[in-house]
């Protein structure tokens, strides 16, 4: 039975935050997240305390899910957590699944499945960037299978994403042994 998201999880958006070159927290911004749904822990900035205005709620925490709320696409991504503070930036919506009742992998999944995507689209104010509109998410249908299912769905997900990755080697290799058997013959 479908629910809105609001039912099954907190929301609240990212804060303000300068990011900085080195710092004693972490800042995820948009461009950490793949167009595949995951986080790139490289590409995630750093800044400081100092810098930062937020209370212990801002805080992430293992299993958060984050939302690209500004731009083209709304990528979600599960926050695998880590050693030390992080906080999101205000490009990002902070979801926080009520974990009885939905999986963080499963909502991610779910929020980059095509349907979500549909609904997201309705929402999506256009302008010189495009911006999910709050209310679009408070009103979002989710469906909610049991967590049996929805850990189901989830390894089909990851096997799915794996078999993307290997594909993707695999065709640069091919690319690449192509680019070297051209490269031995002579330049017209």
């Amino acid at each position: 039975m479908p629910q809105t998201l609001t039912s099954i999880a907190s929301l609240r958006f990212g804060v303000h935050a300068k990011g900085l070159d080195k710092g004693p927290m972490a800042l995820v911004q948009s461009s950490a997240i793949t167009a595949e749904g995951t986080i790139e822990n490289a590409y995630v900035s750093r800044t400081s305390p100092e810098l930062v205005t937020y209370k212990d709620v801002d805080l992430l925490r293992e299993g958060d899910v984050l939302l690209i709320g500004k731009g083209s696409t709304n990528v979600a991504a599960v926050w695998q957590g880590g050693d030390e503070d992080a906080v999101a930036s205000s490009m990002l919506y902070v979801i926080r699944p009520d974990t009885t009742r939905v999986l963080p992998g499963y909502l991610a999944g779910y929020l980059n499945s095509r349907p979500a995507q549909a609904q997201m689209a309705a929402y999506r104010k256009v302008g010189t960037v495009a911006v999910l509109d709050r209310s679009a998410l408070d009103q979002l249908l989710v469906p909610v299978p049991s967590i049996e299912e929805q850990q189901k769905l989830v390894r089909l997900a990851d096997a799915a994403q794996r078999t993307r990755l290997h594909l993707t080697e695999l065709s640069n290799a091919y690319a690449q042994l192509l680019d070297a058997v051209w490269a031995t013959y002579p330049k017209p």
